[in-house]
């Protein structure tokens, strides 16, 4: 997975017209992300689709920093952002992930969606991320606290996203439907599913001519034109397999862990 980490920025406004008073949170946010779109279309670049999800992570690294008062892409347990998506998002599946930061302060606490569009823009590791055609998907989370308020932006490159729950325990003598949603720009005739065993030296046999060593393809299901499943069995054993997807027969290392016992 490419991960992008930036320099961070920060940038003293002054009282400036749209005050955060007028706006819930969520509206201030969504606005980031129709202003980010905005810069996006001027330069013919394809917009970036909102996800709840990046929102969260986004909130979440806002909040940490404010709480534990540190400004940075690494927060107070030692994660940036590939390693919070990893922990808090996993059932999110990306190629590529990167992040903004700002930090603004306001002696009144007035704040405008379009100052901080305008901040990055014009700060060129910032810019580079809100102009990368890589990304797909966008998430943006603030925290205002009294003066100061920070904002991320967490983009990502998302290949598809677990929408069915987990048992507790998984056993190594049953089969699971797994549903995704699919969340790729490639065509979806191209999606791979390959599930890598917990002992790396087994072998299946796909066909009299070909073998994987320590996987297995697994065919995937259509129900609608972005929703898929597949069936997962647990037959090389206990441990942990991990549940991986790519295009083509190949796949990305990052995918769901299942741990069979």
């Amino acid at each position: 997975m490419k991960k992008q980490y930036l320099f961070v920025f920060i940038l003293v406004l002054p009282l400036i017209l749209i005050a955060a008073k007028t706006m819930t949170v969520q509206e201030f946010e969504l606005e980031v992300w129709r202003l980010t779109n905005v810069q996006r279309a001027h330069y013919d670049i394809p917009l970036l689709a909102y996800d709840h999800g990046l929102a969260d992570l986004s909130r979440l690294h806002s909040q940490n920093m404010l709480k534990h008062n540190f400004f940075a892409h690494k927060d107070h347990l030692g994660d940036e952002v590939g390693g919070r998506k990893m922990k808090y998002y996993p059932n999110l599946l990306v190629t590529t992930i990167g992040e903004n930061l700002g930090k603004f302060r306001n002696s009144a606490g007035t704040f405008s969606p379009m100052e901080v569009i305008t901040g990055w823009m014009m700060s060129p590791p910032h810019r580079d991320n809100i102009l990368n055609p890589e990304y797909t998907h966008l998430g943006v989370g603030l925290i205002l606290n009294g003066e100061t308020m920070y904002t991320t932006q967490n983009f990502a490159t998302p290949i598809t996203k677990m929408t069915s729950g987990l048992p507790k325990k998984l056993s190594k003598d049953k089969t699971y439907r797994l549903s995704f949603e699919y969340m790729s720009g490639q065509p979806s005739q191209k999606l791979t599913a390959t599930l890598r065993f917990p002992n790396k030296n087994i072998i299946y046999k796909i066909s009299e001519e070909q073998a994987m060593v320590g996987g297995q393809p697994l065919p995937i299901c259509w129900s609608s034109a972005t929703d898929f499943y597949v069936d997962v069995p647990f037959w090389a054993g206990k441990g942990d397999y991990k549940l991986c997807f790519g295009f083509d027969g190949g796949y990305f290392p990052e995918g769901i862990t299942l741990s069979a016992k």
